[in-house]
């Protein structure tokens, strides 16, 4: 076993290094792009979802008022 590859695994990145990941918040890269599509495509189908039901919500409590 060599001694030096432990080392090697735990430094961290040089100062400066700015790995461009998605996890890191880098917005370049294609892991990034892609994380930013599926939040988009989420937020508008939750949008969506909350819209329709307020709708339902909003109709149900006008058939309770008028009954």
């Amino acid at each position: 076993m060599d001694a030096g590859a432990a080392d090697i695994a735990a430094t961290r990145p040089e100062a400066g290094a700015d790995p461009d990941t998605a996890a890191n918040g880098g917005n370049r890269s294609p892991a990034a792009l892609l994380q930013q599509a599926f939040e988009k495509a989420l937020v508008s189908i939750a949008t969506q979802v909350i819209s329709d039901s307020q709708s339902d919500m909003d109709d149900a409590m006008s058939e309770l008022d008028e009954g």
